[in-house]
């Protein structure tokens, strides 16, 4: 048996609603995402020139992945 201490306090409400943070959190940078590199290979399906332009589409994969980043940490300040 563990110690009083190491014991979890979260209640599975607690546990449940954090999931759903996590979950709702995750969908919008999805659908970002997923309309970046859509938009991307569109681009260079048109021009096969346009590949040079993948550093830049990296970038905003990244910054749209802040978001989801954000909804994750944010389930740890929320009690």
């Amino acid at each position: 048996m563990l110690p009083t201490v190491f014991a979890s306090s979260i209640t599975p409400m607690q546990s449940l609603a954090h999931g759903i943070m996590i979950g709702g959190g995750f969908i919008g940078p999805t659908i970002g995402i997923g309309l970046v590199g859509a938009n991307y290979l569109s681009a260079v399906g048109r021009n096969p020139e346009a590949s040079k332009f993948l550093g830049q589409a990296l970038v905003f994969v990244g910054l749209i992945e802040v978001y989801g980043l954000l909804a994750f940490a944010s389930t740890f300040f929320v009690k």
